[in-house]
C-alpha cells in the first residue's frame, strides 16, 4: 500500500475520524485486493470504530494472503476474545507464536486466556514464557503469580508479586495480592506484615491525599449517623452472607444506611440487599476520586470498608478520607495499612488482650461474635447419620488451606481410626490435576487413595454434610463461611486457635455457640479433641440433633444483636471524633 495512503489513514484515525479511515481502506482494498497491507489497515480502522466482525474479516484476509503474519493472527486472537469466542482466540494466538516465537504479548494474552478457561498448566507455561521473553513488564509477573496461586504454589506466587513490584512499585493489584497472600496464609511475622501493609499506603495513600476533603459533618454526639458500606461483594459472596443480617436489622433511628456497591455484575443477592437499604449507590463505573467525592457529598459520618486488600477493593477511595471516621470490617483478615483508616472491628476472641496482631488501625473489639450468619434458604434439613456408616471427617475448604502441617495431622487421625475416611469437597477437585495432588500428598503420609472422597463443589453442596460426622477446620488459615455452614448442618467443627485474626475465626464462632471444648490450643490438642469426638457417637448424635437450634438461638444468628453492637461501636467512634474536633 502506498505510503501516502497509509499516512492519510493514520491521520484520520489520530483525529478520531474512523469512518472516513474505513472508507479509504475499503477503497484501497477494492483497488488492490491482493495487498495484505491494505487489508491490515482496514482491520485496524474497523477495530478503532468498534466494528469487530468486519475487522476480523479483514485480518483473516491478511492471513489468506500472508499466512505467517504473526501480528494479524495476534489481532484476531484479541478480537475473538472480545467477541466471546475463546476457542477461536486460542487458535489464533497459537498461530501468532508459531509464526514469531519471540512474540511475548501473544504468549501473555494466550496465558491469560488459558487461565480464564481453567487450563492452569497451559496458562503457567505461556505466562512463564512471556516473563522469560520480556522480564521488565510487571504485569507479566503479576499474571504468572495469579496462575501459580491457583496451582497452590502460594510462596512462588508471592515471589512473582514481589518481582512485579520490583519492576513497578505502583502496581496496585500486585501489591494488594502480595498483602492478601502474606496475611491469608500467615507467611510472615506480625511486624513484617504491618510493614508490608504500610508500604501500600506510602505508594497509594499518604497525608496529602487524606487532606482532599474538609469535613463539615455536624459534630453533635447523639444525632443520627450516616453510615456508608463500600464493597464490590454485595452479590453472591461470603461477605454478603454475613452483611445481610446487619443491613436487615439496622435501627433507622440510630443510623441512615448508604451502600456503595462497586458490583460489576449484580445478581439476585444484589437485588435483595438493595431492598434493605434506603440509599443504594451503584458505583462500579466510578473511579476512586469520583467515588470519594460522591461519598463526601452524601455527608457520610462513618465509612465502612468491607474488602481490605481483596479483589476489586476501593482502598484508594478511603485514602482520600471522604468521611471523618473510617472503619474496616468483615471482608479482610489483617490491617489495611492505611493511616486514613481509623478502626478495625473484630471481637474479644479474634483479638484477645494479649494479641500478637499489629495494626495501623485501633482494634475495636465487639462484646460478642464479630459476625452473624444468614442461613441459606435452600439449606436442607439436618438428617441423622446411619449407625453403620463409616466415620467421616470432612473439609469443604479451598485446597490452598491444606498445608503440609494440616495433611500430616489429618493423616494421623485417619491412621488412629482405620475405618474412618476423609471427604474433601471444593472447586479445585473438578480437575484431575488437583485430585492427583491431594492423593499424592496423603499417600506421602501413609493414607491410601481409597480412604479419600474427593468431590467438586456443587450448588447443592450442603446436602453433602449428611455424610459427614466431624468437620476439620484447616490451620493456620481457618474457615469462615464453610465453618458456619457445617455448624448449621448439624456437624461439629474442630478448630485450632492460633495467634491472629485469620487463625481464630473458627474459635470465635464456636465460643459464640458455647462449644469451647472443640477449640484446640495446639496440634496435639486438636488431635485429641477430634479423636475423643470420633470415639463418642452419643455426643456426636446429640450435637447433630440440637446444633441448628442451638445456633439459631446464639449470637451467630442474632442479626439484631450484631446491628445494635455495631451501632454502639459507631456511636463511640463518632463521639471520639467529635471530642477531638471540639478540643
Amino acid at each position: 500500500m502506498e505510503s501516502l495512503v497509509q499516512d492519510e489513514i493514520q491521520r484520520l484515525l489520530a483525529a478520531g475520524r474512523w469512518r472516513e479511515a474505513v472508507q479509504v481502506c475499503e477503497t484501497q482494498c477494492r483497488r488492490s485486493p491482493s495487498d495484505p497491507e491494505a487489508w491490515f489497515a482496514l482491520g485496524s480502522a474497523c477495530v478503532a470504530g468498534g466494528r469487530l466482525s468486519r475487522a476480523a474479516q479483514a485480518f483473516r484476509r491478511v492471513l489468506d494472503l500472508r499466512e505467517d503474519d504473526a501480528v494479524a493472527a495476534y489481532n484476531l486472537g484479541r478480537l475473538e476474545t472480545m467477541r466471546g469466542r475463546p476457542g477461536e482466540a486460542v487458535q489464533y494466538y497459537r498461530r501468532a507464536i508459531a509464526a514469531d516465537p519471540g512474540f511475548y504479548q501473544a504468549f501473555n494474552n494466550l496465558g491469560n486466556l488459558c487461565y480464564r478457561l481453567g487450563w492452569l498448566e497451559q496458562a503457567e507455561h505461556y505466562l512463564a514464557t512471556a516473563v522469560r521473553l520480556h522480564p521488565q513488564t510487571a504485569m507479566y509477573h503479576h499474571n504468572l503469580g495469579n496462575v501459580r496461586r491457583d496451582l497452590l504454589q502460594i510462596e512462588t506466587a508471592v515471589q512473582c508479586y514481589r518481582e512485579a513490584l520490583r519492576r513497578d512499585p505502583a502496581h496496585r493489584e500486585a501489591r494488594s495480592n502480595l498483602l492478601f497472600h502474606l496475611s491469608y496464609y500467615v507467611l510472615c511475622s506480625p511486624r513484617e506484615l504491618l510493614d508490608e501493609h504500610r508500604a501500600w499506603d506510602r505508594v497509594h495513600g499518604g497525608p496529602e491525599k487524606a487532606r482532599t476533603f474538609e469535613h463539615r459533618n455536624v459534630p453533635a454526639p447523639g444525632r443520627r449517623l450516616r453510615v456508608g458500606y463500600v464493597s464490590a461483594n454485595l452479590r453472591e459472596h461470603p461477605v454478603a452472607v454475613f452483611l445481610e443480617p446487619v443491613l436487615r436489622h439496622h435501627d433507622p433511628a440510630q443510623v441512615t444506611v448508604y451502600c456503595y456497591a462497586a458490583v460489576a455484575q449484580p445478581d439476585a443477592v444484589t437485588r435483595r440487599l438493595r431492598e434493605l437499604v434506603p440509599h443504594w449507590r451503584d458505583v462500579a463505573d466510578l473511579d476512586e476520586p469520583a467515588l470519594a467525592r460522591r461519598i463526601h457529598e452524601d455527608g457520610i459520618d462513618i465509612l465502612v470498608d468491607l474488602a481490605g486488600h481483596t479483589a476489586d477493593n476501593r482502598l484508594v477511595t478511603f485514602a482520600h478520607r471522604p468521611a471523618p471516621v473510617q472503619v474496616t470490617y468483615l471482608g479482610y483478615c489483617a490491617t489495611t495499612g492505611l493511616a486514613a483508616m481509623d478502626y478495625w472491628i473484630t471481637d474479644e476472641i479474634l483479638h484477645p488482650a494479649e494479641t500478637a496482631e499489629e495494626a495501623v488501625e485501633t482494634i475495636h473489639r465487639l462484646p460478642r461474635c464479630w459476625l452473624c450468619y444468614q442461613p441459606p434458604h435452600e439449606a436442607p434439613a439436618v438428617v441423622p447419620r446411619a449407625g453403620e456408616a463409616a466415620l467421616t471427617f470432612a473439609s469443604f475448604n479451598d485446597l490452598a488451606k491444606l498445608t503440609p502441617r494440616v495433611i500430616r495431622l489429618w493423616s494421623r487421625l485417619l491412621q488412629a481410626l482405620p475405618e474412618s475416611r476423609l471427604l474433601l469437597k471444593t472447586r479445585q477437585l473438578r480437575s484431575e490435576v488437583f485430585r492427583r495432588h491431594v492423593q499424592t500428598a496423603f499417600a506421602g503420609q501413609g493414607i491410601e487413595p481409597g480412604r479419600l472422597m474427593l468431590q467438586p463443589a456443587s450448588r447443592d453442596y450442603l446436602r453433602a454434610y449428611g455424610e459427614v460426622d466431624i468437620a476439620l477446620d484447616p490451620f493456620p488459615r481457618t474457615g469462615g463461611a464453610t465453618t458456619a455452614d457445617a455448624l448449621w448442618m448439624g456437624v461439629p467443627v474442630v478448630t485450632l486457635a492460633g495467634e491472629r485474626f485469620i487463625e481464630r475465626q473458627g474459635a470465635s464462632m464456636l465460643h459464640a455457640l458455647g462449644l469451647e471444648e472443640l477449640v484446640a490450643c495446639d496440634e496435639e490438642d486438636y488431635f485429641h479433641i477430634a479423636l475423643r469426638l470420633a470415639r463418642d457417637p452419643a455426643r456426636r448424635a446429640a450435637l447433630r440433633r440440637g446444633l441448628r437450634q442451638r445456633m439459631a438461638a446464639s449470637p451467630l444468628c442474632d442479626g439484631c444483636g450484631l446491628a445494635r453492637a455495631l451501632e454502639a461501636a459507631y456511636r463511640r467512634m463518632w463521639q471520639a471524633w467529635v471530642a477531638r474536633r471540639q478540643s
